[in-house]
């Protein structure tokens, strides 16, 4: 949180021509180097973080905390290779046939704004009911006034730099983004099958008060973003999160009010590493947390028995389909489904990448 009363020292150097500025740490007086744009700093010699709250003030950040780095690049990557493993879509033997193109450690900065989000809905729902008797009976369609209210938690994570593109993925860490990307390539049966999207993370378990050690080896990257703006955006990304969940709770919303309340702020460094890899010459990227392993986002190719299995079934539900409601040669149209999927079985087996 901002402590405006202790940690205050005299304001930072301006940034020279090459975009570069020096503060003094708040703590042990070392100098601090910082990049136009960066307005929380961390001090190399003894960790201390500081918060440039504007020229001529230096604020302490004082709930100050770190992911202890538990896993380095091969522990990562074991990670990876477990969970290349598992999975009914992913590519058989991917994790033996993969070619690993690249990675990158970082340990990162995100503010994680606590709030309670409590949301007021009305909407519409559409329902059907039969009027009439006999002959005159029919179905018709009607509205129906409906409203609720649910309330959720958070601990919701704010990148707290400009550059989010800076490690593929990160995005997943917040609740009901895309976690897992099941590329189906071409194959226009998949619907997306086998791909998920990301629960709630809370990224203050595990926290560890801010040590340099737990993180030595790995490069630290300082924040661009201040800590009111990160509460402005966490308030703004789950006014938008349930605002979808309310549309799912009615056919039609007609009024949606948030309430965000926060409850505190705490910045926390988190150690990440992002790794890409090949598999048949297409590029994937897989994002692990360096503190608990975990696969925070992954994007893993299915595999072709996988998508001749898919294209079985379809076609066995249309031959059925066929033989039961065309009278006259459905039959035939059976015969075709079964021999497309036996086809694309073949060619799967002898054909594919000949």
């Amino acid at each position: 949180m901002e402590n405006d009363g202790e940690g205050v020292a005299q304001g930072p150097a301006e940034p020279s021509p090459a975009g570069r500025g020096e503060i003094s740490c708040t703590n042990c007086g070392a100098p601090v180097p910082y990049l136009e744009g960066e307005s929380v700093l961390t001090c190399g010699y003894c960790g201390t973080t500081s918060m440039i709250a504007g020229f001529d003030k230096i604020v302490r950040v004082e709930s100050h905390y770190v992911l202890p780095a538990q896993h380095n690049e091969d522990g990562a990557r074991a990670k990876i290779f477990a969970w290349m493993k598992k999975g009914m879509f992913k590519a058989r033997n991917l994790a033996d046939t993969a070619r690993w193109t690249g990675s990158d450690g970082l340990v990162l900065p995100f503010w994680v704004v606590k709030n309670t989000a409590t949301t007021n809905w009305r909407g519409m729902n559409k329902k059907t009911r039969t009027v009439g008797s006999g002959k005159q009976q029919k179905r018709e369609e009607y509205w129906e006034p409906a409203s609720g209210q649910f309330t959720e938690e958070y601990s919701w994570p704010i990148y707290a730099r400009e550059d989010e593109a800076s490690l593929w993925g990160m995005e997943a860490l917040k609740p009901g983004r895309p976690k897992v990307k099941a590329d189906w390539g071409r194959f226009f049966l998949g619907f997306g099958m086998g791909s998920s999207s990301s629960g709630k993370t809370d990224l203050l378990e595990g926290r560890e008060e801010f040590d340099l050690e737990k993180i030595r080896g790995m490069k630290i990257l300082n924040g661009q973003i201040p800590q009111k703006r990160a509460e402005d955006l966490a308030r703004n990304d789950v006014i938008n999160l349930h605002a979808d969940k309310a549309k799912s709770r009615a056919t039609r919303i007609t009024d949606c009010d948030t309430t965000v309340s926060v409850l505190g702020v705490d910045l926390v460094y988190v150690p990440l590493w992002e790794f890409e890899y090949q598999w048949e010459g297409s590029p994937y990227h897989v994002l692990v947390n360096g503190n608990t392993g975990d696969i925070i986002a992954g994007e893993a190719p299915v595999g072709p028995w996988s998508k001749v299995t898919m294209l079985s079934i379809y076609m066995a539900i249309l031959a059925v389909l066929s033989a039961l409601l065309v009278k006259d040669g459905g039959w035939i149209g059976s015969i075709v489904f079964a021999a497309i999927a036996v086809g694309y079985g073949l060619w799967t087996a002898f054909l594919r990448k000949r």
